[in-house]
């Protein structure tokens, strides 16, 4: 966290009454458990996330974009040798 941000959240924090600055601590620790569980969500789900942007039909112009440059390195065989057998 930047210095003036933590600055600033010192700064609340002495104007509170000790009542007011246990709910806002609890406060920012279930914000805190909420991103957690939420990127650990994200990380497991990830397959599933991919699954359903391939299966759908709505167009992603930057994703074929992409799609169509790595394609033309695999054929160019500029960043990808060609397979062989002692590569398996």
């Amino acid at each position: 966290m930047k210095a003036a941000a933590e600055t600033e959240l010192l700064e609340i924090s002495r104007k509170l009454s000790p009542k007011k600055r246990r709910e806002w601590l609890s406060y920012g620790r279930t914000l805190t458990t909420q991103t957690e569980e939420k990127s650990a969500v994200v990380e497991e789900d990830g397959d599933a996330a991919w699954e359903r942007i391939i299966a759908d039909s709505k167009p992603r112009p930057k994703l074929d974009v992409m799609a169509a440059k790595i394609l033309a390195e695999m054929k160019s065989g500029k960043h990808f040798p060609p397979m062989r057998v002692e590569d398996l």
